[in-house]
């Protein structure tokens, strides 16, 4: 009988226990989840004030009045993926999108301009693309050279001579000489001066802004 009492005892214990530890585990699970919600709703939120942050952004572009012509376009293609000379963008003819239009970041630095156009869909060169060449100033000399791509992550600026005063991180801009880009667009900053023998001019490396930053989306403008 005792032994009887003992082992029903022990069983009720070992239930007992069994039940607070289901019991934690479900507390545990529920805090997760509610931490997990927390944390979905955070993201979501910090989304939003990104998305409205752009919006505002565009809209003072619009307000400030800096473009006859005006599309924003997001970006769902590159090749390559890291420092692009092709970028694909979602707007083609039927939105309106026109060839050899400059291209912007959403601060206004030049990343290229339109290629091609299709129905639904364009192809931007950038900076990075071989084939591009842009006549540009500097910000302090005011010399004007020209800028080649192809050279990723950074341009060649070509055409300096070779006694110039161009100092690291003055600014570039388009020129006035340009066939495509109205004067006076950001391109980037000198990282680089190279003084070779036997040659008029120097050598001068430029990275781009773009360089320094993800693109998402465009603002195509002239």
């Amino acid at each position: 009988m005792l032994y009887l009492f003992r082992r029903e005892l022990m069983l009720f214990i070992f239930l007992l226990f069994s039940f607070f530890i289901e019991k934690s585990s479900l507390n545990n699970k529920k805090s997760l989840s509610f931490s997990e919600t927390k944390k979905e709703n955070f993201i979501n939120y910090e989304e939003i004030i990104r998305e409205n942050k752009r919006l505002r952004e565009i809209l003072n572009l619009k307000e400030r009045k800096i473009f006859s012509y005006f599309k924003v376009a997001e970006v769902i293609g590159l090749r390559p993926y890291i420092y692009p000379a092709e970028i694909i963008i979602d707007k083609g003819r039927k939105d309106g999108i026109i060839e050899n239009i400059p291209v912007f970041t959403k601060e206004l630095f030049l990343i290229g301009k339109v290629e091609k156009v299709e129905e639904t869909y364009s192809k931007i060169i950038s900076l990075f693309h071989s084939n591009t060449k842009i006549s540009v100033i500097l910000g302090n000399t005011r010399e004007v050279g020209v800028i080649e791509g192809g050279y990723g992550p950074y341009l060649l600026l070509k055409y300096i001579p070779y006694d110039s005063k161009v100092k690291i991180n003055e600014e570039v801009y388009t020129s006035n000489f340009s066939e495509f880009y109205f004067p006076g667009i950001k391109i980037g900053r000198v990282v680089k001066i190279c003084k070779e023998k036997n040659s008029l001019y120097l050598k001068i490396w430029v990275k781009p802004y773009i360089a320094f930053q993800g693109v998402e989306e465009v603002i195509i403008g002239k």
